[in-house]
């Protein structure tokens, strides 16, 4: 671990557990910020990096800076915290009552909840009230419109102005899946059978139960890792959220949904760095196994370098024009893929290299119903 790495990390602990900041060595603070940026976590560190005195406090340019983005992230929140509240009202007022997810739900569960980056709003609705939410949905005043989310089907996009709300049908699409199934039956009982009620503004809404707020929050890592590359917000939600709920989980439910989606090594393998990088203590890490070090070590490079939303991937974006060349592009995609995780998780890239080649070579798949349903 670098220097930097190091300080960063100081200072994202700071931020985490709301403790006072240790750091060593003169602080090089472009670097630092730039790798907080790279994770989606400059504003968290700017919360910290303001309150510092002597001879480690960041120059006035730089304090200037971290003032505007957390003032700019604050006023990104009240926007969404508006458009929000509309929406919930709205939809409540019809009997249909949406779960909030990531997010508000999560930055709530922050030390200092206006530090938390994100940028939409996401409320899940569920199959039975989607397309009833949706239509009433376009009546909010905002300047709106509509855009398909092609890959998944499971959300609708709205923007009203700069600010998207995702209105989902379902939490996470696994079409294709063995375990399709047996996430509907979690996904079920953490957002329909036993989801919590918090007070939000002049309203009530429903977040997920303890347990599906701690599933999620992983399995939504995971799948960044998967796809778009993870960074360390991901893995600071997973770590505040175990904080929050110490002691009030379930954690033989907790233990059957990981083992049911065969993520056990994952989840050990995050629970390590969580516990080695943002120090949480082991007993607040539900599974922790220490054995995993190495994979962890693996696992930590790759976070390193991609960061949130940051995945560098040449061969997907030299992508060729014509269907036979894409099919085979794909094809090889697929490999490439595989041969990556496969260094980290053997097993889940096994798993994802089936899953992948019947999803993007099967045939007659039946397209996502709403697709076929056109808004009046």
């Amino acid at each position: 671990m670098s220097v930097t790495e190091a300080q960063y990390f100081a200072l994202l602990r700071s931020a985490l557990w709301d403790t006072p900041v240790v750091i060593e060595g003169e602080v090089d603070w472009d670097a630092v910020m730039q790798l907080a940026k790279h994770h989606t976590t400059n504003v968290l560190l700017s919360g910290v990096a303001s309150q510092i005195t002597g001879n480690n406090r960041p120059s006035d340019p730089m304090l200037g800076e971290m003032q505007s983005a957390m003032r700019l992230n604050l006023m990104n929140q009240l926007q969404l915290r508006r458009i929000l509240t509309s929406a919930v009202k709205l939809l409540q007022g019809h009997d249909i009552e949406p779960v909030l997810l990531k997010g508000f739900s999560l930055a709530m569960l922050y030390p200092n909840p206006s530090l938390r980056q994100f940028g939409d709003i996401d409320l899940y609705v569920g199959l039975e009230n989607f397309h009833k939410a949706c239509k009433l949905l376009c009546t909010l005043p905002g300047g709106y419109n509509w855009r398909e989310e092609e890959d998944s089907g499971r959300h609708y996009n709205i923007e009203f102005g700069h600010y998207p709300m995702e209105v989902h049908r379902v939490s996470a699409d696994l079409k294709g899946h063995k375990e399709k199934s047996v996430y509907e039956s979690i996904e079920r009982n953490g957002l329909f059978e036993e989801p919590q009620r918090v007070d939000f503004e002049s309203l009530q809404l429903l977040i997920p139960s303890k347990e599906f707020m701690v599933f999620y929050t992983f399995f939504h890592a995971w799948n960044h890792f998967l796809t778009t590359g993870v960074g360390w917000r991901q893995i600071s939600d997973l770590a505040v959220t175990l904080h929050a709920y110490q002691g009030q989980l379930d954690l033989n439910k907790l233990y059957n949904w990981i083992i049911s989606m065969h993520l056990l090594k994952p989840w050990q393998t995050f629970g390590f760095l969580i516990v080695d990088n943002l120090g949480m203590p082991v007993d607040e890490m539900p599974f922790y196994e220490p054995s995993c070090r190495r994979r962890a070590n693996k696992l930590y490079c790759r976070v390193m370098a991609e960061g949130n939303f940051r995945r560098t991937n040449r061969f997907k974006h030299n992508k060729q024009k014509g269907a036979s060349i894409n099919h085979l592009h794909s094809f090889i995609g697929i490999f490439v893929s595989f041969f990556q995780l496969a260094a980290i998780f053997p097993g889940q890239a096994f798993r994802k290299m089936i899953t992948s080649l019947k999803i993007g070579f099967g045939k007659n798949f039946k397209k996502n119903e709403f697709f076929a349903h056109r808004m009046n």
